[in-house]
């Protein structure tokens, strides 16, 4: 990197860090603080949500499996686009409608207090562990890529996403969201085109790109990759429409019709980026073929497969707002992240048990510090990844968190939909759930059970033992492909088939928690109406379009600043052109702000409002 793409990053990792001060005073009680209040725009909000799925593992992990595997990875964004339907048609409005401040208030009000408790702290130990662990995967590609040392990036960016969020709250983090979709579209497209123009076109690409690139039987077979794609669709529809995942972020819009205008924000993102953002790594495939030898502190070389392109191609300057886009990527999952664990806390916790009467100065102030502590364990914990000798341990420790969530969501999925179940159902289904996945997660780590699951059930025991020392007949990626298969194909039958029999035991006649559930799906499906919306000074569109594009406008003009950095007249005009954009963007965002506040004065000014209070 020159010294001109180190002044990028520079200046985002400011500019980011600025939010929290920016957005502080948009927060007076702890609805503002841990979900706006019920008022954030809708488009602010599905840009978020879009962000929130399109993580910083696309740009690493999921560039590695573009390399590899070519179209075959476009197929989670599909499954996402499916749920997302499914979502929009039948769920999204509901979560809005719930009339509630965190998920786990709707835990509580459809499930009870006992798995109310039992899901929260479970949320707080497991998300400890995630954020550590994404703390250290991204410094470990930032680390062997860029030669910037572990220790300074996982300390660096842990403290940027801790205090942005513990000063502004959802605020910061969701505009900071917007923002950053800007920059990632922005490099995304600059990158593709790029690729296009230097192969010679699409048809150029189409014909020097793998083979198996778009024929996907030639590294998986047709069994294993229907398995895949049918137990993967399961699993992304049940977590991005449980109360969990789902209600976590469309709860901050003022009613269930924004909301799904938010989600087909979030749906649209998915449907285009994807497609652009792919080209590069796939491309990637044929100009850097012996792509170990380039990089050969990552143990996973392909993994650098999209900065490797961008090695190429981009200008000076442009590289560092690449090395931001990985950076937005993940300040965008972990925020918002540590902002729901923070309001789970908060609300589902502290005034549930240890504080009910805490005022709502109180309440912020306690989710502030409960955040700063939280940020400081992920960083704790990330370094601490660092010391491990190998990854096994860590990755053991990615397959048994990722096997905790399914459990988890099943019974909050479910749950939107049958209501007659006793109050225990939601938490002995996590349980139910758990006890599978445990033991799949420990039983994977021998590839031939894998093998015998798949091929041979008839096997006898000595048969499967030599097989584990044999070399396995399936290849290294339908193992990997079949291990995700098998193990949500049978957490989900456990999960959802134990959520269906405690049905049995429900009592028509158990009133206060038939009351309790009843009045949870009234609400659900009643519409907001307009006197319930909190709409503070803080909801203001004019407020909000006003202070987001002076953001964009300042990005913009940085950017424009860096066509006076040396390099070739095309690479001036692309740092021109997405200079301009964000500059555009944020000019459009003050005229809407502008117009929005010329209607409401003129609203106020008629002799109909005179005297209300809005």
């Amino acid at each position: 990197m020159t010294i001109y793409d180190y002044i990028v990053i520079g200046f985002y990792l400011a500019f980011m860090f600025l939010l929290g001060p920016i957005y502080k005073s948009f927060s007076k009680t702890s609805s503002d603080f841990f979900r706006g209040g019920g008022g954030m725009l809708w488009w602010v909000v599905g840009s978020s949500a879009f962000m929130t799925t399109f993580t910083a593992w696309a740009f690493t992990g999921g560039a590695a499996k573009a390399y590899e595997t070519g179209t075959f990875f476009l197929v989670i964004f599909a499954l996402n686009v499916l749920s997302l339907i499914f979502c929009y048609f039948f769920v999204v409005a509901k979560y809005r409608q719930m009339r509630i401040i965190t998920v786990m208030e709707g835990v509580r009000k459809r499930f009870g207090k006992t798995s109310e408790q039992m899901l929260t702290w479970l949320l707080v130990l497991v998300k400890v562990l995630y954020g550590g662990a994404m703390l250290y995967a991204i410094a470990i590609f930032m680390s062997s890529v860029f030669n910037v040392p572990m220790p300074y990036m996982i300390v660096g960016l842990g403290m940027i996403i801790t205090l942005m969020t513990v000063v502004g709250g959802c605020w910061s983090a969701t505009a900071g969201d917007f923002v950053q979709m800007i920059v990632v579209v922005i490099i995304t497209v600059v990158m593709s085109v790029l690729t296009l123009i230097k192969v010679g076109g699409i048809g150029a690409f189409l014909d020097q790109i793998p083979k198996s690139h778009l024929d996907w039987t030639l590294f998986d077979r047709p069994n294993v990759l229907v398995a895949f794609i049918v137990t993967l669709f399961f699993n992304q529809c049940i977590q991005m429409n449980s109360l969990l995942e789902g209600a976590a972020r469309f709860i901050f819009v003022k009613d269930g019709r924004s909301a799904k205008k938010a989600v087909l924000i979030q749906m649209a993102g998915l449907v285009l980026l994807p497609i652009i953002w792919i080209i590069p790594p796939m491309m990637a495939a044929v100009w850097h073929p012996n792509i170990a030898e380039e990089f050969p502190l990552l143990k996973n070389a392909s993994e650098a497969a999209y900065v490797a392109m961008a090695m190429d191609l981009l200008p000076a300057g442009l590289f560092g707002l690449l090395v931001c886009g990985i950076f937005a990527a993940t300040v965008t999952s972990l925020n918002s992240q540590l902002n729901v664990i923070g309001g789970s806390f908060v609300r589902n916790i502290y005034i549930q048990v240890i504080r009910p009467g805490a005022s709502e100065k109180e309440q912020i102030t306690v989710g502030r510090v409960f955040m700063l502590i939280y940020g400081v364990i992920w960083i704790i914990l990330g370094l601490g990844f660092q010391r491990v000798r190998g990854l096994e341990l860590f990755d053991l420790l990615l397959l048994i968190a990722a096997a905790t969530v399914l459990p988890l969501t099943v019974p909050l999925f479910l749950g939107i939909f049958f209501k007659k179940t006793p109050p225990w159902a939601g938490w002995s289904t996590m349980v139910a759930g758990f006890v599978p996945a445990a033991i799949l997660g420990l039983l994977f780590q021998f590839e031939g059970v894998v093998q015998w699951l798949w091929q041979n059930p008839e096997m006898t025991t000595a048969e499967v033992i030599r097989m584990i020392w044999q070399t396995p007949d399936l290849n290294a990626r339908e193992i990997g492909d079949l291990k995700l298969a098998i193990t949500t194909g049978v957490v989900a039958a456990v999960s959802m088939g134990w959520f269906f029999f405690t049905m049995l035991f429900y009592r028509k006649y158990d009133r206060p928690y038939v009351d309790q559930v009843d009045a949870f799906f009234t609400d659900m499906n009643t519409p907001i109406r307009p006197e319930e919306q909190e709409l503070g000074g803080h909801s203001n569109e004019a407020r909000q379009c006003a202070v987001l594009g002076n953001l964009c406008f300042g990005y913009g003009v940085f950017m424009l600043l860096l066509i006076f950095v040396p390099n070739e007249p095309a690479g001036r005009l692309i740092i021109f052109c997405c200079g301009a954009v964000i500059t555009g963007i944020g000019l459009l965002l003050k005229s809407l702000g502008k117009r929005a506040r010329d209607k409401t004065e003129k609203t106020l000014a008629t002799p109909s409002m005179q005297g209300k209070t809005v």
